[in-house]
């Protein structure tokens, strides 16, 4: 006698396992299909970096213009607190800089080093909106925006 289901009896993979095996192929086609598409479109992570705020001011700045920048500086985004490099700080770093140098060192004096306001904020970018508010203060010579160099990636100075 004939079977009229021959193939009822020859054992395959069993229904579950090839359901999961497409199911598991669907999932990784479609990561990989919108990896691919967030990559062409030009979605790239952004750590978190490291931008200094460095705010020189005039040599006849007063206490109140100091205070003024220093007030305008804490209204940045989570920013670590206003350090206040005095004229002696700064010619101290100056002569650790050129120490090997003896021609720049020549002439310069603490007296001739400007006082200057330092911040630290965090984020994946730098908000540049405030700043031409602070450069805009009396007392201000210039603002220096750094992005630190962070493992393998390079820091820059920031336009703003």
């Amino acid at each position: 006698m004939s079977d009229p289901h021959p193939t009822d009896n020859v054992s395959s993979a069993p229904r579950w396992l090839r359901l999961f095996a497409v199911a598991a192929g669907a999932v990784v086609l479609g990561s990989l299909a919108s990896t691919t598409a967030m990559l062409l479109a030009g979605w790239r992570y952004a750590p978190e970096r490291q931008f200094s705020v460095a705010v020189y001011l005039e040599p006849d700045a007063g206490t109140d213009q100091r205070e003024a920048v220093q007030d305008a500086l804490g209204g940045l985004p989570e920013g670590t607190g206003v350090r206040l490099e005095t004229r002696e700080e700064a010619y101290a770093r100056f002569r650790e800089r050129v120490a090997n140098d003896p021609d720049q060192l020549a002439g310069v004096d603490a007296g001739s080093m400007p006082e200057s306001l330092h911040l630290i904020t965090n984020g994946r970018s730098f908000d540049c909106d405030p700043i031409p508010g602070i450069r805009k203060l009396s007392g201000v010579d210039r603002v220096r925006v750094v992005m630190k160099p962070l493992a393998g990636r390079w820091g820059a100075e920031v336009a703003c």
